[in-house]
């Protein structure tokens, strides 16, 4: 660190009429909100969560994400100093949904909607909810699969893979 007055080149930025951010010293910020949109609809389109080959009438045989459906909130990469970098987000996550039951035809659809992905937090601050189309046995066994644990293990899985993937970025 250079003393007072020895001139650091590093600190040129102050004697700049126009203030440039000379090599990115101070704070730079790139945008990457539309990489970690494309690349959660990547990772989650088609995602299994649950499957089974054979199951009891009524009971969930395969349970599957449909697509992203909606990201809210911010993610960036951030430099400091020219040389320190390192991912800044906040995000919510909402996913969209499919089922199926032993002895139906037809299917279940609802949302999956995970708030409070942040970078200064963890899995344990995470929102996680649970909606589901319709009423009925099917709709109550597929809800009580995907709002439990090792469906949000999934999810959160393939959550921390994408923020990984974004930090190596920094």
């Amino acid at each position: 660190m250079a003393k007072w007055g020895e001139g650091d080149p590093r600190w040129l930025v102050e004697h700049r009429d126009d203030g440039k951010n000379v090599n990115g010293w101070h704070w730079e910020e790139k945008d990457r909100k539309e990489w970690t949109k494309a690349r959660l609809a990547e990772l989650f389109s088609g995602l299994v969560l649950h499957e089974l080959e054979e199951a009891a009438e009524g009971e969930p045989t395969l349970l599957k994400v449909e697509r992203l459906k909606e990201l809210t909130g911010d993610a960036s990469i951030t430099t400091r100093k020219g040389n320190k970098r390192f991912a800044v987000f906040d995000l919510t996550v909402a996913l969209a949904w499919e089922g199926t039951v032993a002895g139906s035809s037809s299917s279940v659809r609802g949302d999956i909607r995970v708030e409070e992905v942040h970078s200064t937090g963890d899995e344990d601050d995470y929102v996680y909810s649970v909606t589901v189309e319709g009423s009925g046995a099917a709709q109550t066994k597929l809800r009580s699969l995907v709002a439990g644990s090792a469906v949000q293990s999934k999810v959160y899985g393939t959550l921390a893979q994408c923020i990984q993937e974004l930090r190596d970025q920094a």
